[in-house]
């Protein structure tokens, strides 16, 4: 199930489509850019404003969310967001992956994504509004 936090009617794929794939040790080159970022579900914080997720090179990422998330979130879970200073990412969106994802083969396409960026090109950063 599809769970929008601020991304209108239409912008859905757009939205995912136009940020780069990154994991966890592309985040520190990235900062103030939009992102999407897949990984495991470590956890809600207290008061459903943060996730715990272990990204798919297996690196701790804390996602901040402007809202306390109200939809449960499942095992796998793809984050769309802002980088910020501490390289954490603030999410624009969410979308479950459900229970059962091979983060192993989605890492070795991030890399391949940004090793040839001709092959696999994603416009520069831009806001998701």
């Amino acid at each position: 199930s599809r769970t929008r936090l601020h991304a209108g009617k239409g912008q859905e794929m757009d939205a995912a489509t136009s940020k780069p794939r990154v994991n966890g040790s592309m985040i520190p080159k990235k900062m103030g850019q939009y992102v999407c970022v897949v990984g495991k579900n470590l956890g809600v914080g207290a008061g459903g404003t943060s996730l715990q997720l272990e990204t798919s090179d297996k690196q701790k990422l804390t996602v901040h969310f402007p809202q306390p998330v109200r939809d449960p979130l499942t095992p796998y879970v793809e984050v769309l967001g802002k980088v910020q200073q501490d390289c954490s990412v603030t999410a624009e969106r969410f979308v479950n992956f459900g229970a059962d994802f091979d983060l192993e083969a989605y890492n070795e396409l991030v890399q391949l994504t940004s090793h040839f960026p001709d092959i696999f090109p994603t416009p520069s950063a831009q806001s998701m509004q």
